[in-house]
């Protein structure tokens, strides 16, 4: 439960569901942690449930936020449910009324250049995407839902990159994409300086959407990747980091089992996470193929019974 307060607002849901703890995190997930952080900012008390089940990890895009007795969907994604606390009167925003321009160039900078870059640690780079895979798979129930889920995650995030850079070099792209995620490290190191938070004493929903992309790559399995070793540089976007996990979120239960089986230096090697994904896809060919013959009727299985 998030906290409470006299002069908590109110939003008409039941609860919000997010992907589960990582160690000091209390959850895994980028967009599940932004809106964690969103609704500390705001003093909002929701009902978090991680408990959900493998087939609604796999279908429904968290976080979700839920309303009438959990039946309907009020809203899915940081952006949609942040968008949907605005429109019931709750904006933490307001009294940078003056700053709006600011705020929105710099939501625009980070999920541009900064966001392209911590999916790319986590689900291209073959070093990292095995134990990233993994940690979904837990709530996904393992294989073969979580080679699933990896599999079309990473493709869509390379359709991405290829709609919006092209896909004429793709290394070439990636390089350019890690480079430009440290220059936006280096922009808001500046720009937070020694506040606590990015515009000043108070926190706004950018910053809200720097901690969930920046908190999983300092405290995820991650965390020895070039980009996570350059943001973990910065001690002030550190400290902000732990500022926000400590103060506003650190009443959250985290589940410590994780660090025990998902340590922060990657248990496989990239050889290793391929082999896995080519026996997954030979045993699910192999599967198909005896599926279309049997149906076909080129192959009949018959049993007789003998006296």
């Amino acid at each position: 439960m998030l906290s409470s307060s006299t002069t908590e607002p109110k939003l008409a849901f039941t609860s919000l569901c997010i992907w589960p703890a990582y160690g000091a995190l209390p959850s895994f997930d980028p967009e599940c942690l932004c809106v964690l952080a969103h609704f500390a900012f705001s003093r909002l008390n929701a009902d978090i449930k991680t408990n959900l089940g493998r087939f609604a990890y796999m279908k429904e895009h968290l976080p979700l936020l839920l309303g009438d007795s959990d039946k309907i969907c009020l809203a899915s994604g940081y952006e949609a449910i942040a968008d949907h606390c605005k429109k019931s009167h709750i904006d933490i925003d307001e009294q940078f009324s003056t700053d709006t321009a600011d705020l929105l160039a710099l939501n625009a900078l980070v999920k541009s250049a900064f966001v392209p870059a911590v999916l790319d640690t986590f689900w291209l780079d073959d070093t990292y995407r095995s134990a990233i895979i993994n940690i979904y798979g837990r709530s996904l129930g393992g294989f073969p839902l979580a080679f699933i889920y990896g599999k079309q995650t990473t493709e869509r995030i390379k359709n991405q990159f290829s709609i919006t850079y092209g896909d004429n070099n793709f290394e070439q792209t990636r390089k350019t994409i890690f480079e430009k995620g440290k220059k936006v490290l280096d922009h808001l190191t500046l720009l937070l300086g020694t506040k606590p938070f990015l515009f000043g004493a108070s926190p706004t929903s950018v910053d809200a959407f720097v901690f969930g992309y920046l908190a999983p790559l300092i405290h995820g399995p991650a965390s020895n990747s070039g980009l996570a070793r350059y943001a973990s540089s910065r001690k002030n976007l550190r400290d902000f980091v732990n500022r926000i996990l400590t103060v506003y979120l650190g009443h959250l239960a985290t589940d410590n089992q994780t660090t025990d089986s998902a340590p922060t230096t990657v248990p496989k090697k990239p050889t290793e996470d391929r082999l896995r994904d080519k026996l997954a896809v030979i045993g699910v060919g192999i599967l198909t193929m005896c599926a279309y013959a049997y149906f076909s009727g080129l192959i009949r299985i018959e049993i007789s019974q003998i006296e």
